[in-house]
């Protein structure tokens, strides 16, 4: 199943469907997990995380920035060790929590109307580049959540 958001409202419409009893997921973490990584991702968009990866891989990695805004977010990209703390999710995380923390940090990034810090691996990016990257992140992510009919 494909899943893609054109917009922030589609993406919270989307998390707000999922329910801890009407869903299966695929790959490696539970629908907790993604959610407590996706929370991360959109917090550190506000605040500011360390740089991902050392600066000569960084700049190799700035081209993929419209590939990662605007198409489709790299599945081949690891969560870079200096900021893991930040992203891992714990093993133990629990739905109910990680889904309301996820659904408000998408409020906060959407009321957030400073500028917006560095991203860790692509660098500076624009507001309609921070809501695309958030957008084709999530799918990515979310993709691995199948709601049961």
């Amino acid at each position: 199943m494909s899943v893609h958001f054109r917009t922030i409202d589609e993406l919270q419409s989307f998390v707000e469907m999922i329910r801890e009893d009407n869903h299966e997921t695929l790959g490696q973490w539970s629908a907790a997990q993604n959610f407590a990584h996706l929370a991360g991702a959109f917090e550190g968009s506000m605040q500011q995380l360390p740089a991902g990866y050392p600066r000569i891989v960084r700049i190799m990695l700035r081209p993929f920035r419209s590939i990662v805004t605007k198409y489709r977010f790299p599945p081949w990209l690891p969560i870079p060790a200096a900021i893991k703390h930040r992203l891992e999710p714990p093993v133990d995380a629990l739905f109910d929590e990680q889904k309301s923390r996820l659904l408000d940090s998408i409020r906060e990034f959407c009321s957030h109307d400073s500028e917006h810090p560095p991203h860790p691996v692509l660098g500076r990016l624009t507001r309609d580049e921070w809501i695309g990257f958030h957008l084709r992140h999530s799918a990515h992510h979310l993709s691995f959540i199948r709601i049961k009919e």
